[in-house]
């Protein structure tokens, strides 16, 4: 699934020509087979309007011909169990396919910069938190939004495991109680009883190895695990986000979809909270004349500077414009050109780079609020 620093390192990408390809996909089924032809129609637009840009027939066949390897057959397993939504980006250093877990509508850019702004709900404070799935036999961290959920990859997690020994009692234990049982392992699941004291070095190891991993994380994080091992956790973790409330089972007991689904419940009132909570704050100062701003000529440059403590805007927000870094200012330009940016995704982008907090609108007052609201730290 694709992080803050993804988004932020494709953004911050320049030089034409930089093509962007966002199309819906799916994971199984007879509607596998758009697939290639959504991607068909989507270079063969890319195509044309790089000819309109002056690129010859074979410049632009070499930019294309990676893509257009999946355009021939839906059985091609680079089709097979895709995310939602897919999104290419090309250029002349490479093409690269990122998969994610929300719908996108089909569109295609051409121009000095890649488009992120597809990517941008994942990326809100209100959307995200963390999913740690830990048993004695498989601890994975899961960076997650409202949508799905994907792994972390960290060494430092994958380092954490019970003694070579430990692991095959264990694997024997958990045979023996599943032959003798008709569901799936649960939270009454019996740790072998000699190995108390791997469990609490495991349980504090992976403990340690989480809390660093997370050191400069802000979003909740829920554990799911066996009563056991999620009393240990609780105990032994540290990181300020730990959600008090677990998944009291054992993750086997759970597939994907099911524990993001739990996971998601225990955190969605406290994600809406924060959300609120920082309405709130601006719809105060702004009261106040002071410490926030509804616009971006203000909004723009605090956010390059890291004065954004807190961005809330409408995900359908464009503003064209220009921002020009020797003075600082943003310039709204009448109508968006090959030289304009989108000024509210570069506020976004900024904010988030410098560790501001971005929410989206709540859907109840979509109206109500200003597309571009902005808490400053100073």
């Amino acid at each position: 699934m694709i992080n803050n620093d993804q988004v932020l390192a494709l953004a911050e990408e320049t030089g034409f020509p930089r093509i962007s390809l966002f199309m819906p996909t799916h994971r199984t089924g007879a509607e596998l087979r758009q697939g290639p032809i959504r991607l068909k129609n989507l270079l063969r637009e890319a195509s044309q309007r790089l000819e309109t840009r002056g690129l010859s027939r074979d410049e632009i066949n070499a930019l294309l011909a990676d893509a257009r390897k999946y355009t021939e057959s839906e059985a091609d397993p680079f089709w097979q169990h895709r995310d939602h939504g897919l999104a290419v980006f090309i250029s002349s250093e490479g093409t690269r396919y990122i998969s994610a877990p929300v719908t996108f509508d089909e569109h295609v850019k051409v121009g000095q910069r890649y488009l992120v702004k597809p990517f941008l709900p994942l990326l809100m404070r209100d959307s995200r938190f963390y999913l740690l799935e830990a048993s004695l036999d498989k601890v994975v961290l899961h960076g997650a939004t409202r949508f799905a959920m994907s792994p972390v990859q960290d060494d430092r997690l994958a380092i954490v495991t019970l003694p070579a020994g430990t692991q095959d009692v264990l694997v024997q234990e958990t045979s023996r109680q599943e032959a003798n049982s008709a569901s799936p392992p649960s939270k009454n699941d019996v740790m072998p009883s000699d190995l108390p004291e791997e469990v609490r070095k495991f349980g504090a190891a992976v403990a340690k190895a989480v809390d660093a991993v997370l050191a400069d994380a802000h979003e909740p994080l829920v554990i799911a695990a066996d009563d056991r091992l999620l009393g240990m956790l609780r105990n032994d973790i540290r990181y300020r986000g730990l959600v008090e409330d677990g998944i009291r089972e054992h993750p086997r007991a759970l597939d994907d979809d099911k524990l993001h689904a739990r996971a998601y419940e225990l955190v969605r009132e406290r994600l809406d909270a924060d959300r609120q909570a920082a309405i709130e704050r601006f719809e105060g100062r702004q009261g106040s004349g002071e410490g926030a701003s509804d616009r971006i000529q203000e909004v723009l440059p605090a956010a390059v500077q890291g004065r954004v403590e807190a961005l809330i805007v409408s995900v359908d927000a464009r503003i064209p414009g220009l921002y020009v870094s020797e003075t600082s200012n943003a310039v709204v330009a009448q109508d968006e050109t090959d030289e304009t940016i989108d000024l509210v995704d570069y506020a976004v982008l900024q904010t988030l780079r410098n560790g501001g907090a971005v929410y989206s609108h709540p859907v109840d007052r979509a109206d109500a609020l200003p597309q571009v609201a902005a808490i400053f730290r100073y």
